[in-house]
């Protein structure tokens, strides 16, 4: 600061930051607002849209034909549905639905049904009105239990279908927000908990990964209004006490991103002492993110030798995190993951171990043969130790 640098300047400096601060934050809330008033909602969020190709069957028989996916004849309990990946998109966002179904009679019973991130074991469902040939909307903004994230999203109906069903499309689409619809929404993002996960190690994203208003963005806007406002009107251009201001916007900028960062370490904190303070070592492993996975591979380690063994482990994922934390668990045995089936003939060798993840479709055990099977394919194994939920441990018995 220069020599002439009094306390009536001073005031007058601060009292510009301060000025140049609130306009910035003023200007920031209204450019915000304005630009997803205006369709920039559509652009940042695009619509969920599942065709033929993205719905899968849930219950009864048919398949994918060029118009969408077809089903001709309903399931075991008289229920044909189709569902898709709800893409985890927000319910506060995307509550206008679209569907297309051809071939559905008059007066038939069509139901939405959906699972939620928060509740991954509930169904939930809606009866959609009755709607002309073909399909249909429906806003779900009044839906009590349409809220957190989507995880799946599907149509059903019972009862025998006198046509095949064709299920064309299904559509989320992001709804016109209101000023206060985002002012909530903005509110919720900034006070969101992020809790440990596989990329905290070198990631943070302080708010969700589709937030409309991330901090970092936001921060960055508020600054550098901030620093417009004060270069319009401020009457020290060009002094040191000018550039003191810049870097004084900057940093407080920057504190506050880094308080919330401290805050949501705090609450890392607090969550991990709570689940592993005081525990044991496999009390630590059984209340982590893949407890169950471990309660469950404890005794397949007790169906497997002292001396390592090759062991072929076989998900649907086979280089995705179950696989390879199954994998880190069952070491120092000579584990092999990047199998989506169980290895052909030549692979093994008799004494081997196959685990297979569920759920693994096309592949089962025949206790009659004692064998896998899959393809057309059939290996010799006895099955050591099964859980539904969780797969199953077999000793190849030959090749």
């Amino acid at each position: 600061m220069s020599e002439s640098w009094n306390e009536r300047s001073r005031l007058k400096w601060v009292g510009g930051v301060i000025w140049a601060a609130v306009g910035g934050l003023v200007v920031t809330v209204l450019v915000s607002m304005l630009f997803y008033r205006t369709g920039g909602l559509s652009d940042t969020v695009p619509p969920v849209v599942l065709t033929g190709e993205a719905l899968q069957l849930a219950s009864g028989q048919g398949g994918p034909i060029p118009a969408g996916l077809e089903v001709r004849q309903p399931g075991p309990e008289g229920l044909a549905a189709v569902q898709g990946l709800g893409r985890l998109a927000r319910a506060a966002v995307y509550r206008h639905l679209i569907w297309q179904v051809d071939g559905l009679a008059q007066g038939r019973e069509l139901r939405l049904i959906w699972i939620t991130l928060a509740e991954p074991d509930t169904v939930r469902e809606l009866v959609l009105s009755p709607t002309g040939p073909g399909g249909g909307t429906l806003d779900l903004s009044s839906e009590p239990y349409w809220r957190d994230r989507i995880a799946m999203i599907g149509l059903s109906t019972s009862g025998p279908l006198a046509q095949p069903l064709v299920f064309r499309r299904l559509e989320l689409r992001p709804s016109v927000l209101g000023l206060t619809a985002l002012a909530r929404l903005a509110f919720d993002e900034w006070t969101t908990f992020e809790d440990w996960s596989q990329r905290s190690i070198n990631f943070v994203a302080g708010a969700p990964l589709d937030a409309l208003f991330p901090p970092v963005l936001m921060v960055a806007l508020w600054i550098g209004f901030s620093a417009i406002l004060y270069a319009v009107f401020s009457g020290l251009r060009g002094t040191v006490e000018c550039r003191w201001s810049y870097v004084t916007l900057f940093l407080v900028g920057w504190l506050l991103l880094d308080v919330r960062w401290q805050w949501d370490l705090s609450q890392r904190l607090a969550g991990t002492a709570v689940r592993f303070a005081g525990k044991g070592e496999d009390e630590r492993r059984l209340a982590d993110l893949d407890g169950d996975l471990y309660r469950f591979l404890i005794e397949v380690r007790r169906r497997l030798p002292e001396q390592p063994a090759r062991l072929f482990i076989v998900s649907a994922d086979p280089g995705g995190f179950w696989a390879g934390r199954a994998r880190y668990h069952l070491l120092p045995h000579n584990d092999f993951m990047r199998f989506l089936q169980p290895p052909r003939a030549g692979t093994v060798r008799k004494g081997d171990y196959i685990l297979v993840l569920s759920p693994l479709a096309g592949v089962r055990y025949s206790r009659e043969r004692r064998a896998l099977e899959w393809e057309n394919q059939r290996l010799p194994a006895e099955m050591l130790h099964a859980e539904a939920s969780r797969g199953a441990l077999f000793r190849v018995q030959g090749e």
